[in-house]
């Protein structure tokens, strides 16, 4: 019988969370809201990337793995809030550990070749994924859920079929770090998540903008790398 992943991963966040209130000194009167409420795929690949040790969290809540730069702050890779608090769950985290192990675990990618990007990094780029040889090929975007997902997709596009621009020259300010992180790195494929939903885009570039095909899913590593 198929596991209950999402009730799992909801038991495990409050277990964490409990956990850090005792830890900090702060009472958990409120308990810990998880909205929106976990997907099967995104708790199936959470619970499995931590038991395969792709990452962990300590009783602060704080984010151990090694598909983190080594300069990141640990303030940065946090799952819960802590300022100001009462603590609460940063939902998007959930979602980013989720992806990034499932790059590894059902997409055939290597650890050395997935890296996560703390929160706070500017461009709004949530995971890279590299080949051997270092050049992007793949950059995920996460959102909390399906609305800011396609509202972050249909952003993208008209920053891309515009071209360059400012972006204080741009209708879309909120998602317009992730086209100019595109247009500089110029990755294969952006790949925008939330929980259980996704957006696959092939991205094709010229001198004033950028292609985007969408794909029914993100191919795997042998379609991608080694084709």
């Amino acid at each position: 019988m198929e596991r209950d992943w999402a009730g799992e991963l909801e038991k495990y966040l409050r277990d964490k969370f409990a956990e850090l209130c005792e830890t900090i000194g702060q009472p958990a009167f409120s308990g810990l809201r998880i909205s929106p409420p976990p997907g099967t795929t995104e708790a199936k690949y959470f619970l499995l990337g931590l038991e395969a040790g792709i990452f962990s969290i300590d009783r602060e809540g704080c984010v151990q793995s090694e598909l983190l730069p080594p300069s990141a702050e640990q303030e940065q890779c946090q799952i819960f809030w802590r300022e100001p608090l009462p603590p609460r769950l940063f939902r998007e985290g959930v979602c980013q550990l989720s992806t990034a192990s499932s790059l590894i675990l059902q997409r055939g990618w290597l650890r050395s070749q997935v890296m996560m990007e703390p929160s706070a990094r500017a461009n709004g780029i949530d995971v890279l994924v590299k080949s051997a040889t270092g050049k992007i090929l793949i950059c995920v975007a996460v959102k909390r859920g399906e609305a800011e997902l396609q509202k972050l997709i249909t952003d993208l596009r008209a920053c891309c079929k515009r071209g360059p621009h400012a972006e204080d020259d741009c209708g879309f300010p909120q998602n317009h770090p992730k086209y100019e992180f595109c247009a500089s790195s110029q990755p294969i494929y952006f790949w925008g998540v939330a929980p259980d939903a996704d957006i696959c885009l092939r991205m094709k570039y010229d001198d004033r903008s950028i292609e985007l095909e969408q794909l029914a899913s993100l191919p795997p590593r042998s379609v991608i790398e080694f084709n």
